[in-house]
């Protein structure tokens, strides 16, 4: 049994299809210390952004831009991303990836340099249909919440790495950062206008639907 879950954990792990430029943005995020979003989470990204059809979209973190990548080849053309990061030499790897997919042509794609702590909030509430999260862990808490501020009625919330790289899991871990993520997941589970769900994807994704 155990080994059947391995050999289904590798072949979910491989049966993405990269292109060349998501391969190549993923390996420049690697070397210079950067880990992008893994290649299931990509495409499921991708799935979820073409899904909700987005209009307007934000992405804290944008690292390398994979995760950037992905959610431009799902979002509709015309519709408009606004990315956030706080290292500039990062952003300004992404906006060449982006340029380099042709989405600089087809979406309107706003790179933001600064700390999404104090960027955020001010961003219009109640004006985004999807926001995505992958960002520093000690302002989870934060950043959760600010987006579901911007999201309208019918937004989707997509947050990555939602256990803490597994803390959250795990009973013995009781740090003020893991104990930030269990309380936001615990509290959100409670709220009667929101649908929520854990998905065993990658470091673990947490969907949030505003409804």
């Amino acid at each position: 049994m155990a080994q059947l879950a391995q050999l289904s954990a590798a072949f979910i792990e491989e049966y993405p299809r990269q292109s060349e430029l998501m391969q190549q943005t993923r390996a420049e995020g690697e070397r210079s210390g950067v880990s992008g979003v893994s290649a299931p989470v990509a495409s499921l990204l991708t799935v979820l952004a073409a899904v909700s059809a987005a209009q307007n979209t934000v992405e804290v973190g944008t690292g390398s831009g994979v995760s950037t990548l992905a959610l431009l080849e799902g979002l509709p053309e015309g519709s408009a991303l606004t990315t956030i990061d706080i290292d500039s030499t990062r952003e300004q790897t992404a906006k060449e990836a982006i340029k380099a997919a042709g989405f600089d042509k087809t979406h309107r794609v706003r790179a933001i340099t600064g700390d999404a702590a104090h960027v955020l909030p001010r961003l219009s509430e109640n004006s985004y249909d999807l926001a995505f999260i992958d960002a520093d862990a000690e302002h989870f808490e934060h950043y959760v919440y600010e987006c579901l501020a911007l999201l309208k009625t019918g937004g989707l919330l997509i947050v990555h790495d939602a256990l803490n790289n597994g803390a959250v899991a795990s009973p013995t871990a009781r740090d003020e950062v893991t104990n930030s993520h269990r309380s936001v997941l615990n509290s959100l589970r409670e709220i009667d206008d929101i649908f929520v769900s854990l998905v065993h994807a990658g470091l673990g994704l947490f969907l949030v639907y505003k409804r």
